[in-house]
């Protein structure tokens, strides 16, 4: 089985997360329906894919919550600006004859963020608590939409709740998971061979209340559900062609790394390589799964593996 994460950039729009799709079916091996087959069979495998939220969103979010807490009632065009990305991705995405239903279905999220950013404007004040939810509905959103967006292909797939099965303790912004809790709840959860659609980030306390893993905590959310679930790959997938000699937007001339250890990506991720998420190489070590670093853009590139120091060396 593998985990599949795509980062926020792989899904900005309508025809990027067409792209991310794409990759999924692949991955099943399936590919789409005929004209003559009205249901997906039942995957082979289980691939459980994580996603961020859409390109941007979390900023914009952060700043619909500080504008309320400011009473600006800017945060209102914001609101709109933030909804209205999702039902033009939704418009694009899915069947005209289930676009009534998905944009009903994602109006009731929407409902549930603007009544929390009220309660901020009333507060006047913005705790890391309330943050923390607004934030939330970033990966929430993308979520659902691309759940939604994979069913219009003929795939059968599953959505999921991360708050429901990742579980921590309420330091918010940048929460501490509680790993047995959680990889328990994963590995009853995930027992079919299925494909598994959820949202990273995000998780919530033992009393749940949404908490978030720190930005850019989507890779961190991909490895904590490989570790669980003893998974053969954890997937990587960005807007590069993997790791980088040099940061590829600055630097023309940067090589991609074919592979690294763990022990190094770890030390480039820590020291500012902003191509993984730090935190995400110790579940992995832990349970010697290899991590591939993967392009969207460009999926027939071999990325960057990441494994033991051991195992590179063989090669």
């Amino acid at each position: 089985m593998k985990i599949m994460k795509f980062g926020g950039t792989s899904v900005a729009h309508a025809s990027n997360i067409n792209k991310v799709i794409d990759i999924i079916e692949n991955a099943q091996g399936s590919g789409p329906l005929r004209p003559s087959e009205s249901v997906a069979s039942e995957p082979k495998e289980k691939i459980v894919v994580v996603v961020s939220a859409m390109s941007g969103i979390t900023d914009d979010l952060i700043l619909l919550a500080n504008l309320a807490s400011k009473m600006d009632l800017k945060y209102k065009i914001v609101f709109e600006s933030i909804c209205g990305r999702h039902n033009q991705a939704i418009k694009e995405l899915i069947n005209s004859k289930n676009t009534e239903r998905v944009l009903k279905e994602i109006s009731k999220k929407y409902g549930e963020l603007e009544e929390i950013v009220k309660n901020i404007f009333s507060a006047k004040e913005l705790s890391p608590a309330s943050l923390d939810r607004v934030m939330s509905f970033g990966e929430q959103l993308s979520s659902y939409v691309i759940s939604e967006a994979i069913k219009g292909r003929k795939m059968q797939c599953e959505f999921v709740d991360s708050r429901k099965i990742i579980k921590t303790d309420d330091n918010f912004g940048d929460a501490n998971v509680d790993l047995e809790k959680s990889y328990k709840l994963m590995g009853d959860h995930f027992r079919r061979d299925a494909l598994y659609i959820m949202g990273g980030f995000i998780a919530s306390t033992k009393d749940g209340v949404t908490t978030t893993l720190s930005r850019g905590g989507s890779d961190y959310t991909a490895s904590l559900v490989g570790a669980a679930l003893d998974a053969s790959v954890i997937e990587i997938w960005t807007d590069v062609d993997g790791i980088m000699t040099e940061d590829p937007k600055k630097m023309k001339d940067a090589l991609l790394i074919p592979e690294i250890s763990y022990e190094k990506a770890e030390e480039m991720a820590y020291n500012g390589a902003k191509v993984i998420h730090p935190k995400t190489i110790r579940p992995a070590v832990l349970k010697s799964i290899p991590i591939y670093v993967k392009n969207t853009f460009n999926p027939e590139g071999t990325g960057t593996k990441i494994s033991n120091a051991n195992e590179i060396s063989k090669n």
